[in-house]
């Protein structure tokens, strides 16, 4: 592998005028599609999530938090996290590029305000409570922002709109984060983003665990330490469930056969896929299809 960290989930809207990604998710619906949606995966940008029903469950590497309506979360960019519904839940997350907060290249914004944050080694995310004072302004400049981007009617200058307001989240939640204090990057952090990297990017493919642990370049051992660590199942249980995923966006995306999908995602059998699909989401392949799940 290169050695720069990989990144799973793309912003398709990075070389665009305006490059603000923001998912809409609701009865575990994500909309648009993305496919970072549900799991471990981490972007180039930075992510703020506004809760607006129920209860959502993060899981940011080995730490896991549960927020309800009215909370927000932040996630540090390069971290490797997964979010999934604890509750019927509506939330919509907003994916920046770090630029939008820095008002132009080499500004001390840049540099102090922005990425000394963002790239800081041990720093992952932020969880901000309804409940807790200190985070009272940054939630109010948080919900304003959803506010604006969701609304209904035409606004003029809607981009300048908002991106002022996210300059003021921004602000809102640098201003209460504590000092960090200086340390080193975690080993563990870069391995799973490696290993995991490594699944999604040849799940397709005839891959073992002594090819998995190479992603690394460790021992298998230490490979299954840290799926166990940091994503809490087996690297085959993983790549497993990584295949399931993916052939239930193709059984709704792509006019393929069962056959077709079920050697796109790496089964060298359609019964033993059907199998296995059945197991982890309770119904054939056929029936998920023709169903809304």
């Amino acid at each position: 592998m290169e050695n720069a960290m990989p990144i799973y989930s793309h912003n398709p809207f990075d070389a665009t005028k305006f490059p603000l990604l923001v998912l809409d998710v609701e009865q575990q619906i994500c909309r648009p599609e993305n496919e970072g949606f549900r799991v471990f995966h981490w972007h180039e940008e930075v992510q703020f999530v506004y809760i607006l029903k129920g209860i959502v469950h993060f899981r940011i590497y080995d730490d896991e938090v549960d927020l309800k309506a009215g909370d927000g979360m932040f996630i540090n960019q390069a971290a490797l996290h997964q979010i999934m519904e604890k509750e019927d839940c509506h939330y919509h997350s907003y994916i920046v590029p770090i630029r939008m907060f820095s008002f132009f290249s080499g500004s001390i914004m840049e540099e102090r305000d922005v990425m000394a944050v963002v790239k800081h080694p041990s720093f992952t995310c932020f969880p901000m409570r309804s409940g807790d004072g200190r985070c009272r302004q940054a939630l109010e400049a948080l919900q304003k922002l959803d506010s604006l981007y969701f609304k209904k009617e035409v606004v003029k200058c809607s981009e300048y709109r908002i991106s002022i307001q996210l300059a003021r989240v921004w602000l809102e939640l640098i201003s209460i984060l504590p000092e960090f204090p200086k340390s080193m990057p975690v080993l563990g952090h870069e391995r799973i983003r490696r290993l995991i990297s490594f699944v999604h990017q040849n799940y397709d493919k005839d891959i073992s665990l002594k090819d998995i642990a190479g992603a690394a370049n460790i021992s298998q051992t230490e490979c299954q330490r840290c799926f166990r660590t940091y994503v809490q199942c087996s690297p085959y249980q993983y790549l497993m469930r990584y295949r399931l995923e993916q052939s239930a966006v193709m059984l709704k995306s792509l006019n393929r056969t069962i056959t077709e999908i079920a050697v796109n995602v790496g089964f060298n059998s359609v019964s033993a896929y059907i199998k296995y699909f059945k197991k982890f989401y309770g119904v054939t392949p056929s029936k998920f299809r023709h169903n809304k799940f």
